[in-house]
């Protein structure tokens, strides 16, 4: 695998992180509008406009997709990636394939620092 593709698929492989951290941001915000609100329904005429109450919460939705559909590609990219590795054994295949599964985002960010990111060694031919 050359280096820009290693580069942008580490990349990919954070991207759910933030995409996650944006969600977190954006529902706090969500939560901030949420109480401007249910002022505005108490009669208090100094709340503004409720809209950004929505676009939060439309920001949040966007957000949890891309996390979702971001993270099972990955998900699946590596399962692929661990199940036609040549260095593996059936065992060591069993493995990466299962913390694929059971750890998600965390299992794909080990399978990148220990099994894509190291410099490949050249094959010395037999002396």
């Amino acid at each position: 695998m050359t280096k820009s593709k290693k580069i942008w698929l580490g990349i990919l492989t954070f991207l759910p992180i933030a995409f996650i951290i944006i969600y977190i941001i954006c529902f706090a915000l969500y939560m901030m509008t949420c109480v401007d609100v249910l002022d505005s329904e108490m009669g208090d005429s100094n709340v503004t406009d409720p809209s950004p109450f929505f676009a939060f919460f439309g920001i949040m939705f966007v957000m949890m997709f891309f996390t979702i559909i971001s993270a099972i590609g990955l998900m699946i990219y590596y399962i692929i990636h661990a199940n036609n590795n040549p260095k593996f054994d059936s065992n060591q295949k069993l493995l990466w394939i299962l913390v694929q599964v059971f750890a998600g985002g965390i299992g794909n960010i080990v399978y990148y620092f220990v099994e894509i990111l190291p410099k490949d060694t050249p094959h010395l031919p037999p002396s």
